[in-house]
C-alpha cells in the first residue's frame, strides 16, 4: 500500500444497511449518508451479473459513486480471510484519501452480513477510523410484516437461526421456542418441508422468497411448496409458530 500523507485528513466510513429488497424500506437516514458519501462500496457475488444491494439504492445514488467488491463463494476459511483483508484495504486506500466511504449490504449490516467481516479488518488497519453504522430492516421484520405475524407477544420467546445441518435441532428449537425464523434455507428447503408436513408443523408456517423484489414469492399453504425444486430455498425465509393460526398468541 503506497504511504499515507499524514497531512490528510481522513474520511469517515458507513456500514449502510439498506434493507430487504424494497427501496422503499430504505431508511430515511440511509438514503442521506448515501447521498453525501463520496464512494458507495457494493458487494456482488462471484456468479451474479450485479449487485443485489445496489438494485436497493440505484435510484438514489449516481453510478459513478459505485465501486464494486466481488466475494468468492467458498467457506475456505484461509481464501476467506485472504478476500476480507484484501477488500478492507481497498476501502482504507480511498479512506485515507479524504473520502468519505459507505460500504452498503442487504438486511441489517449486523445479521448475517458480509459488513461485519469488512469491518474487523479494516479495524485491524486502522482502529482510529471514525465508523458509524446505519441500521436497516432486516428480512426478519420484513417476513413478519408481510404475514401479519407477531414473532413475539407477552412473554414469547423467537430465535433468529439459520437452517440446522440436522433438522432433530430444529425439532428442539420448535419446542423451546414459541417462534423460530430460519434463514439460509439455501438447497435443503425440500427436506425441510418434509420434516414440517412428518412432524404436523405445515398449519403453523409461513414461507417467503426475495422478499421486497419484483420476484417475491409470498406462500401460506407450505404443502404448495411441497414439489419445489431446490433453488427455491435461496434468499428464502420461513417463520414456525408453535401455536395454530388463529389460536392463542400466549
Amino acid at each position: 500500500m503506497a504511504s499515507i500523507n499524514k497531512q490528510i485528513v481522513k474520511g469517515d466510513f458507513y456500514g449502510i444497511g439498506v434493507g430487504p429488497g424494497d427501496p422503499e424500506l430504505l431508511t430515511v437516514k440511509a438514503r442521506r449518508v448515501l447521498s453525501q458519501v463520496d464512494i458507495v462500496f457494493a458487494p456482488k457475488a462471484a456468479i451474479a451479473a450485479n449487485s443485489f444491494a445496489y438494485e436497493i439504492v440505484k435510484e438514489c445514488v449516481s453510478e459513478s459513486k459505485i465501486e464494486t467488491i466481488t466475494f468468492p463463494m467458498t467457506k475456505n476459511k484461509t481464501e476467506l480471510k485472504s478476500f476480507w483483508k484484501d477488500a478492507a484495504e481497498q476501502v482504507y486506500q480511498k479512506i485515507c484519501e479524504g473520502k468519505n466511504v459507505a460500504f452498503i449490504t442487504i438486511g441489517d449490516p449486523f445479521i448475517y452480513s458480509t459488513y461485519n467481516y469488512l469491518l474487523r479488518h479494516l479495524i485491524i488497519l486502522d482502529n482510529t477510523i471514525n465508523v458509524y453504522t446505519i441500521p436497516g430492516i432486516s428480512v426478519v421484520n420484513a417476513i413478519a410484516s408481510l404475514f401479519n405475524v407477531p414473532l413475539a407477544e407477552g412473554e414469547d420467546k423467537f430465535i433468529v437461526t439459520p437452517l440446522p445441518s440436522h433438522l432433530a435441532e430444529l425439532k428442539k428449537l420448535i419446542e423451546q421456542f414459541e417462534t423460530v425464523v430460519l434463514l439460509k434455507i439455501g438447497k435443503n428447503l425440500k427436506p425441510l418441508l418434509e420434516f414440517l408436513k412428518k412432524n404436523d408443523y405445515e398449519k403453523n408456517a409461513y414461507f417467503a422468497r426475495h422478499i421486497g423484489c419484483s420476484s417475491q414469492i409470498v406462500i401460506e399453504n407450505i404443502s404448495e411448496l411441497i414439489d419445489s425444486k431446490n433453488e427455491a430455498g435461496y434468499m428464502s425465509t420461513m417463520i414456525i409458530r408453535r401455536n395454530e393460526r388463529g389460536g392463542s398468541l400466549s
